[in-house]
């Protein structure tokens, strides 16, 4: 690389920032927080392995054996020492076990000096085996795997550029080597990389197929209708039928499939050029590439040094604009940590810690009974919140609804005299007893709601001379002594449907209050739900003896 290429790249490339995004990729936040990212997607026949190549300068193993099984992370990162440093570390998956998790997690080879195919094979060797992969057919081990390979490689020749590596997707299977579920497993890991919105979809194809309809292609546009965060990469021009050249020259120019991001032809490296020690990629590219048809498009479309420069640039701009979100939504999520772990309260590990906390929790929560008691509701945002927690005033607005209901509802006869009465419109419908909804825990202690007719029209003196008639005995010039206490009973039948529904009303809203002001009192859910599992059947007995007094 010229002395000016090298500071152009440097100008591109916001090393500080890339290293602070690899950091957090690194350290598994990627699970939770979409990052930006480079991603190398396509079908395993699409050159995928030998565009990475060309962009690593890494030979990677063509043994069917050692595919890509899993996803690889390859950082490029310079540095001002002397000597290149390549280190490979393993971000485990969410779904490997725990004890292999933190193996995974402990192991680092830092003694690479050089990347040889031998040298890589036995990496990738090694990283399989600690993985758990399947390394002979039929050993009944998994074929992939969700955890990440990183590979870092720092130098004074080296450019900024993160590039993340998964799977190429497959169609057929191998017996003894991938099932169904496997192929199914590579598509959605290759989908759950796509699918963020931060990320930057490399997207290779081979040029001697109807690009239109490759799957890879179909499921970036799924993910992307727009193509806007993706870069489409064609290979194998050399194999391209003869008339067939101008579909690809149409896409390259943005006349089909048009991108964003544009698309970009590259020359690898076939079966027989590897056989060749001597063929150099960048020369035998270079000579496919000045060729009819290919030399009739831009040179801004061509090779893979063009590639890599696209890719710098996109990758830090994509970095720049995502990064203020990452940080924001970092942010939140650390605070959101935060207050989960101010509510789980101080460290309860020993029994005097235990009750110091349960005290605190007491106090909290006879605080919260005394100012709703005294409807001191400004003492507590938690009042602000939550009506429910307001119990005075409540009880009160219930008081007076009986009030008036027994009033205009208790009694049996309308108290009146001639027709007066009977031309006073009545209420449509009956009187609900209940105004309050019973929460599942008192299911069979509080009445049921009931309905209470309104008090019958008509002449009272009638009923009074009936419930006479009915009621004489040998009294000589007056009436039986017990008439009044009969019409009384009488008149006062719907009281005690009329009072139930009121006690269970209280009893909800008391029963309603104390579980809130516990939940206030104490954050820690478990403790919380414990603490009224506890308490819950000496409140029910209490419950169950204010009914039993009504």
């Amino acid at each position: 690389m010229t002395k000016h290429a090298r500071k152009t790249s440097e100008a591109l490339a916001d090393s500080s920032l890339l290293d602070k995004i690899d950091k957090l990729f690194a350290c598994n936040v990627g699970e939770y927080i979409d990052l930006p990212q480079l991603v190398v997607i396509g079908d395993q026949s699409s050159g995928k392995s030998s565009v990475l190549e060309g962009l690593t300068s890494f030979t990677f193993p063509r043994d069917s054996g050692l595919c890509t099984r899993h996803a690889t992370q390859i950082i490029f990162r310079r540095t001002n020492d002397g000597e290149r440093r390549i280190t490979a570390s393993i971000i485990p998956g969410l779904n490997e076990p725990e004890e292999r998790a933190a193996q995974l997690r402990e192991w680092v080879a830092e003694d690479i000096h050089n990347l040889t195919p031998n040298s890589l094979s036995e990496l990738m060797a090694d990283v399989h085996a600690l993985l758990g992969l399947s390394t002979t057919e039929g050993d009944g081990l998994p074929t992939f795997s969700d955890s990440v390979l990183r590979l870092q490689i720092s130098g004074p020749d080296e450019d900024h550029l993160s590039v993340i590596d998964v799977p190429g997707i497959f169609r057929n299977t191998t017996p003894g080597l991938t099932t169904k579920e496997d192929k199914e497993m590579v598509r959605e890991m290759v989908q759950s990389y796509m699918k963020n919105p931060r990320s930057i979809m490399l997207t290779v194809v081979p040029a001697n197929v109807d690009i239109a309809t490759q799957e890879i292609i179909e499921m970036a546009r799924e993910q992307d209708p727009h193509g806007e965060r993706t870069i489409g990469v064609i290979t194998k021009p050399d194999l391209v039928d003869k008339g067939a050249e101008s579909k690809v020259i149409d896409i390259l120019e943005g006349r089909t499939m048009p991108m964003k991001l544009g698309w970009i032809l590259v020359r690898n490296l076939g079966q027989r050029d590897l056989q060749e020690k001597d063929r150099s990629r960048s020369v035998l590219e270079g000579n496919t590439l000045r060729q009819h048809p290919w030399c009739t498009v831009g040179s801004d479309k061509l090779g893979i040094r063009t590639l890599r420069a696209r890719l710098q640039e996109t990758v830090t701009t994509n970095a720049r604009n995502a990064f203020p979100l990452v940080k924001l939504e970092i942010g939140k999520k650390l605070k959101d940590c935060q207050d989960k772990l101010h509510i789980l309260g101080a460290e309860r590990t020993t029994p005097e810690q235990q009750r110091s906390y349960l005290v605190d929790v007491m106090s909290s929560f006879q605080t919260i009974v005394s100012h709703a008691l005294n409807s001191n509701y400004g003492a507590d945002d938690a009042f602000e919140d939550d009506e429910i927690l307001r119990l005075a005033t409540r009880v009160v607005n219930r008081n007076d609804i009986f009030s008036d209901d027994v009033a205009q509802w208790g009694h049996q006869h309308h108290f009146g005299l001639g027709a007066s009465v009977e031309d006073q419109t009545s209420p449509d419908g009956d009187l609900l007893t209940r105004k309050v909804d019973t929460v599942g825990d008192l299911e069979g202690i509080v009445d049921e709601p009931a309905s209470v007719s309104f008090p019958l029209r008509g002449c009272i003196h009638s009923w009074i001379e009936e419930l006479y008639r009915a009621s004489r005995g040998f009294e000589i010039g007056t009436f039986n002594g017990t008439l009044l206490s009969t019409m009384m009973k009488s008149q006062s039948k719907k009281w005690v449907v009329l009072a139930k529904g009121y006690i269970s009303d209280i009893i909800v809203m008391v029963h309603e209050f104390i579980v809130r002001a516990l939940n206030r009192a104490c954050p820690d859910a478990r403790l919380c739900h414990n603490v009224q599992l506890f308490l819950m059947d000496r409140l029910l007995e209490t419950y169950q003896k204010g009914i039993a007094k009504v």
